[in-house]
């Protein structure tokens, strides 16, 4: 069937406290349930949409691209946006870790860190001390040999902590100190398997390395390619619990 057939959309009751976007997201899950949109199945047009939620187009790409980060669509280029899945089986665990709170939740996370902690990289390269480049490598060399899951948070904290001052930004570094608590069930997440505390000790050499070379776009780009080599091994674990709750 093709998304260009669905027919009802602006049926979805939306509700009044969610922002536009989640409703975009909720009626797209909603013709995901009930049929109307299948596995390899194309999504009408953003003005279509748009038309049809009743929202903006900046509500419609945000939601296409959350639910693109989750893992439900996938971008073809030149021909728009389709279900990602390829079969019903494929389809229905999707569904099930985009209907997790838990998910969804640390997903947000990362979106915050995607959109600040590049930034943070890519100053600090400019500003940073030589202690504040020795102490990242000794957090690195004590994570490496580091088994206590709550003991590598520790670390992975005071990694990014770090960085934040090294920027030499005392407010954004207030800032970050304040919304940590926020940050941190990605940081506790990134270390709950070897492969993602492999994939945690790795994005920090490569951005100690871009550091100490002073390059700030590089920087920049080693804590981007840091931020989603994490959010991508956690995904892996998130949908191995979905299946194993279909199984």
């Amino acid at each position: 069937m093709s998304g260009s057939d669905i027919q009802g959309v602006s049926n979805h009751q939306r509700d009044p406290g969610s922002r536009a976007y989640e409703d975009v997201i909720a009626g797209i899950r909603d013709r995901l349930n009930d049929g109307a949109l299948g596995p390899g199945d194309a999504l009408p047009s953003e003005r279509r949409m748009s038309e049809d939620f009743g929202v903006s187009r900046h509500s419609v790409r945000e939601a296409i691209r959350v639910l693109q980060e989750q893992g439900v669509l996938a971008t073809r280029h030149g021909s728009g946006n389709y279900v990602r899945a390829t079969t019903q089986e494929e389809l229905t665990r999707s569904l099930l870790l985009l209907d997790r709170p838990d998910a969804r939740k640390l997903f947000e996370v990362f979106q915050l860190r995607e959109l600040i902690e590049p930034q943070i990289a890519g100053l600090a390269a400019q500003m940073i001390k030589p202690y504040q480049l020795e102490e990242l490598d000794q957090l690195i060399r004590k994570q490496v040999v580091c088994t206590d899951i709550s003991e590598l948070k520790k670390i992975d904290v005071r990694f990014h902590a770090l960085l934040s001052e090294a920027t030499g930004n005392k407010t954004l570094a207030g800032l970050m100190d304040k919304i940590s608590e926020t940050l941190n069930e990605s940081r506790i997440e990134s270390h709950q398997s070897d492969e993602r505390r492999v994939a945690s000790v790795s994005g920090h050499c490569r951005i100690l390395a871009a550091l100490r070379s002073g390059d700030s776009q590089a920087s920049s780009h080693a804590m981007h390619v840091h931020i989603n080599d994490i959010k991508k091994a956690i995904s892996h674990v998130l949908d191995g619990t979905a299946k194993s709750g279909n199984s």
